[in-house]
């Protein structure tokens, strides 16, 4: 599920704590959001990948005018990658609607 790659490799970062956090900062959703998506085995929807492509985008724009370290640069090419996946999907919904 795109969401879960999303969310761990947020995670990983240190960009996100929990689910929670995720469902609400990164996708504007409410707080249970991811773990109902998971339950139901729920694509997102079309306003969902919006969002997050959005706020993925925005991020890695500020994080790259003060990225200095490799990490931080790692970091930045990771957030890009990830919009380009959600940009993807958006694509591929985009379509089929």
């Amino acid at each position: 599920m795109l969401l879960e790659k999303v969310y761990g490799e947020l995670r990983d970062m240190w960009m996100v704590e929990s689910q929670y956090e995720f469902s609400r900062f990164w996708l504007g959703q409410s707080r249970s959001y991811m773990s109902c998506a998971k339950a139901r085995q729920r694509p997102p929807s079309l306003l969902v990948l919006m969002r997050l492509s959005q706020r993925l985008a925005s991020i890695s724009a500020k994080y790259a005018a003060v990225a200095t370290t490799e990490m931080e640069k790692a970091n930045t090419r990771k957030l890009h990658h990830l919009n380009r996946m959600v940009g993807d999907a958006l694509g591929r919904l985009a379509s089929v609607t």
